[in-house]
C-alpha cells in the first residue's frame, strides 16, 4: 500500500533531519564536500533522502492524475445531464 503525502513528508523532514546533522559532524571533522562521497554513512543517508524524493514526485504524478480523472468523469456527467 503506498504512503500518504503526509508520512512521506514527514519521513522527508526527518531523513533530511539526519542528513544535517551528519553532515555537520563531518564537517566539524574537517571533511570538506566533494569528499562526503566516500562517506558510507552520508551515502546512505543521501540515499534515504534521494529515495522519499522520488516517492513524493510519484504522489505528485498520482494526484495529478486522479485530479484530471475527477475533471474529466465531472464534464462526462454534466455534458450528459443537459
Amino acid at each position: 500500500m503506498p504512503l500518504s503525502r503526509t508520512t512521506l513528508e514527514r519521513q522527508m523532514q526527518t531523513a533530511k533531519e539526519a542528513l544535517a546533522v551528519w553532515v555537520k559532524s563531518l564537517s566539524d571533522k574537517g571533511i570538506e564536500r566533494p569528499q562526503f562521497r566516500r562517506n558510507p554513512r552520508w551515502r546512505e543517508l543521501n540515499a534515504t533522502v534521494n529515495d522519499i524524493r522520488r516517492r513524493l514526485d510519484r504522489v505528485a504524478e498520482i494526484e495529478a492524475n486522479n485530479a484530471e480523472v475527477e475533471k474529466r468523469k465531472s464534464e462526462k456527467l454534466a455534458g450528459t445531464a443537459e
